[in-house]
């Protein structure tokens, strides 16, 4: 339970009150014990951490530090004394921090005899409290950041209170004793707002203390249950999703504890209920001894629908679950580790959870994407500031005696692959000194290792057997598929994919989404690869022995040698076809697969084409599924294109009149403007795009007679073409004009009479290109003479 926000406003007056008191009498016992810096430094230099000393390993560190800052450090500590003499101040002062750190280094010289030791049960203790007192400091200084428990602030309480009560009076000169004292009787006075009827928060298992680096989820969770000024409907339910020990068990206790310090504030007065269950069946655990890791076995809270509506129905005094949509007040429901549910039965969850009024409203973790109507997916953390941050600030959190530079967590991030649980293990161990650093992440970074193949089967519990099993039902060749993607030394795209394991793209890309799905694939543009955890579960499990590993390794170098060999080939071609190296040019393709794509379906569209002229519609029908296929294998806009302009002939002479081939053409023309819009957006404003814009302009005009969308398209086309002038420039020109035309017969509205002079006055001004772009400039100008005249 967090403590409520005037709690801790008044808690911070007490912290920051007696902060001046601790600051001045650890500055007077250390300037009075060493008269100069030199003195202090030699001290510092002198001094040898014991291995028993509690936190020795992080204060070896710290040590080296204060005698590398030593003249700084004396000097802050010098103005302090002074300050406490004069009883005057203007000047910097030393952080909470580095007097805590002080203190405790030199506790033994001169500190451990000292009354401000004797108030507590044991060195220990006194020590505990001084960390705690600096981290509650620094939460404190930061609204709105990280909430208090109830346990620290009452801790800190204490420690403030043995402090002021041991401390000579002369060290509250800044603030008395006394006030002190009436701040922390304030707070102890300070009456919590609502409360809630049911909870069962207290049953909720997370693995570590405190949340840290993951406040922008618990804003969305905020913006998503609970709503802020911009967002007013609610989400019925929300998943958070990720592998297992990202922390999605911890985020989401962590949002249902900030709501029940929201509702003591006095806020969110109609939730009634905060209930948490369960249905984790097994823990990531480190061995003491050893140090290796293990799954723990645990029993799960409920493994079916009718198990959780009991459980509910018990927390909320409930006779059967058909009350519940009756139930007065909003709550908010937890259901943890969904995945772990028989399918049949989480189905069930699901409906139910869909059949409830809005007034209850759903927290879901899993390790899959579940159906709920918000998803969140929590990440591990990246090798970046704010992973090595998390991993510092868990030290800190946890109490764990070590010392973490930046070039440390960030090995173990490598190691860990960013995953919270897996962080907090390797730091259990650390701490416990039962795995040096280096044995420990040499562990985790070995596919072979036992921690590796813990890792492996703690990640994907319930999620990647399960996975492969759905897929090998439906009779998809998913090993081939997992060991493919494995062993290809790279990322690699459904082109390859395909080809190596005699699969459709199509049922490619439906096997790669759903394994995108489970987290066992990602996804980077068109490119997929295998999650670092996956390829030790597949490394484990699916890779066959020596023999046919080696085959399989030789017929992907074969696949490669092959595409290299056809990438050779087409330089050659566009060597020699100026046409094709220019349509190629154009449309600028991201990468090999691109390129070899649009230069196979300008080839195929000219054999279709001939298929067209002869009247043989099957072979054309076929060269549509080929353009289909290609559009598994990239989303360049090239596709779409080429396919709406094949689909345009065979319309002509196959499908004259057919609607829904018309509205294929359109769709096609759609998706390769939204290519470039979302996924190449490089294109944007070059001729191939200029031209695209065009062409779908044009359909539009005159095949659907939307006059409105085509004057849309044309206009852009006309901006994006820009001054040189050319085939395009008078062929858009020559047809948004006569959109300008129709949509004024339409209308009546002179804003399009307007454009359509201004436009058909700038083609007969430059009629004199008109004869080298091919454009019959005579029949323009029979057309909308007497427009301008």
């Amino acid at each position: 339970m967090y403590i409520t926000l005037e709690q801790s406003h008044e808690l911070d007056k007490n912290v920051k009150g007696n902060e001046v008191a601790i600051r001045s009498f650890i500055s007077d016992v250390l300037t009075n014990e060493y008269g100069s810096h030199a003195e202090f430094k030699s001290a510092l230099q002198s001094i040898s951490i014991s291995e028993k000393l509690i936190y020795s390993r992080r204060f070896n560190a710290k040590l080296k530090s204060f005698i590398e800052n030593s003249n700084y450090i004396y000097g802050l500590m010098s103005k302090c004394k002074e300050s406490l003499d004069l009883k005057k101040y203007d000047n910097d002062v030393p952080y909470i921090s580095e007097l805590i750190d002080l203190l405790l280094i030199f506790f033994n010289a001169h500190f451990s005899d000292k009354e401000i030791v004797k108030s507590f049960s044991s060195i220990e203790e006194f020590h505990y409290c001084c960390t705690l007192y600096h981290s509650t400091r620094n939460n404190l200084s930061h609204p709105a950041s990280r909430p208090i428990t109830s346990i620290d602030a009452n801790k800190v309480s204490y420690f403030i209170k043995n402090i002021t009560d041991s401390l000579n009076d002369i060290y509250y000169w800044y603030q008395s004793k006394s006030s002190i004292y009436e701040g922390l009787t304030k707070y102890d006075n300070i009456v919590q707002g609502g409360t809630l009827k049911y909870s069962n928060l207290t049953m909720a298992v997370s693995s570590h203390k405190n949340l840290l680096c993951r406040e922008t989820i618990i804003s969305c969770l905020y913006e998503s249950l609970l709503g802020n000024d911009i967002r007013q409907r609610l989400a019925g339910s929300i998943v958070l999703y990720g592998y297992g020990g990202v922390g999605k068990t911890a985020i989401t206790t962590e949002f249902l504890y900030r709501v029940m310090r929201d509702i003591s504030d006095g806020n969110y007065t109609d939730i009634e209920y905060l209930l948490f269950y369960s249905s984790k069946d097994e823990y990531l655990r480190n061995n003491k001894t050893t140090g290796e890791l293990y799954i723990d076995t645990a029993k799960p809270e409920f493994s079916t629908l009718n198990e959780l509506q009991l459980l509910i129905c018990n927390s909320l005094q409930l006779k059967d679950i058909s009350q519940l949509s009756s139930f007065e007040g909003r709550g908010i429901i937890a259901i943890d580790n969904i995945e772990n549910i028989q399918s049949d039965e989480k189905e069930k969850i699901v409906t139910f959870i869909k059949s409830l009024p809005r007034s209850i409203q759903f927290i879901v973790t899993s390790r899959n994407e579940e159906s709920c109507e918000e998803k969140i997916h929590i990440e591990e953390f990246k090798n970046d500031s704010t992973g090595i941050k998390f991993v510092q600030e868990i030290v800190d959190s946890e109490g764990f005696n070590v010392h973490i530079n930046q070039e440390k967590a960030t090995s173990i991030l490598d190691a860990s692959k960013g995953n919270a649980l897996i962080i907090l293990q390797v730091l259990n161990i650390l701490d416990r000194d039962v795995s040096t650093f280096e044995d420990i992440t040499a562990s985790l970074l070995s596919m072979r290792s036992k921690n590796s193949e813990m890792i492996a089967n703690f990640m994907y519990k319930n999620t990647f057997d399960n996975a492969l099993r759905y897929l090998a039902q439906r009779k998809y060749p998913i090993n081939d598929i997992m060991q493919i993607i494995s062993l290809y030394d790279e990322k690699i795209e459904l082109y390859s994919i395909s080809k190596l394991t005699k699969v459709d793209v199509s049922d490619a890309e439906i096997i790669c989404n759903y394994l995108l799905e489970r987290l066992i694939l990602k996804k980077v543009g068109e490119y997929y690869e295998l999650n670092d955890f996956a390829k030790r579960f597949v490394f484990i499990k699916l890779l066959p022995d020596r023999f046919e590993l080696s085959k399989i390794k030789d017929k992907i170098r074969s696949h490669k040698e092959r595409m290299k060999k056809k990438l050779k080939e087409l330089d050659g071609t566009l060597k020699g076809n100026s046409v094709l190296h220019r349509n190629v040019t154009e449309w600028q393709p991201k990468n090999y697969i691109d390129k070899i794509v649009i230069a196979e379906l300008f080839s195929l569209y000219g054999v279709a084409i001939r298929c067209v002229g002869r009247n043989d519609k099957s072979a054309y029908e076929n060269y549509l599924k080929e353009f289909n296929n290609h559009s598994f294998i990239t989303s360049h806009p090239y596709v779409p294109l080429q396919k709406a302009r094949l689909l345009k002939e065979g319309i002509k002479k196959f499908y004259r009149g057919n609607v829904d081939m018309l509205s294929q053409v359109e769709h096609s023309y759609e998706e390769a403007i939204e290519s470039v819009e979302y996924d190449y957006r490089y294109l944007i404003g070059s001729n191939a795009h200029a031209s695209l814009l065009m062409l779908f302009g044009i359909f539009l005009s005159q095949e659907l007679s939307d006059h409105s969308r085509a004057i849309r398209f044309l206009e852009d086309a006309k901006n994006y073409y820009g001054s040189d002038i050319n085939k395009s420039w008078f062929i858009t020109r020559n047809y948004l004009t006569s959109a300008y035309k129709n949509m004024y017969i339409e209308t009546n509205d002179s804003a399009y009479k307007a454009q359509l002079i201004k436009v058909a006055r700038e083609v007969i001004e430059n009629g004199k290109y008109a004869r080298q772009c091919k454009f019959r400039l005579r029949n323009y100008k029979d057309r909308y003479i007497h427009w301008i005249e």
